[in-house]
């Protein structure tokens, strides 16, 4: 692991979350639902925001608050639990859960359809 990836790591969220991030109006949720995971099956990372967008789009449980995160090269399914407290999966899946129903009742689209 480098130097640099290691330093990123032992911030806190707090420290991550920047005063140049707040400056340009980026949400402390959105910048947590934009975390980059480890896949624990092929290794690879992924956006967990780009991969609830792409891969769970048909899938109705996304609008219920769904707390699996979907590798986007293999398709692994795993709880996002192993990856975060759980206050902080229960916080980021009711905030990708609000942005998903606010563009299915801005577009009248629902999942599954």
């Amino acid at each position: 692991m480098s130097y640099e990836r290691r330093y990123i790591n032992d911030l806190t969220r707090d420290e991550r979350y920047s005063f140049e991030l707040q400056r340009k109006g980026v949400n402390k949720s959105f910048y947590d639902a934009n975390k980059v995971l480890l896949c624990p099956e092929c290794g690879k990372s992924f956006n967990l925001f780009y991969s609830r967008a792409k891969l769970c789009a048909g899938c109705p449980d996304l609008v219920r608050g769904c707390e699996l995160a979907r590798c986007t090269h293999c398709h692994t399914e795993f709880p996002l639990r192993s990856h975060m407290s759980k206050r902080a999966t229960r916080t980021t899946s009711n905030y990708i859960e609000s942005v998903v129903k606010r563009y299915y009742d801005t577009f009248g689209e629902r999942p599954g359809q």
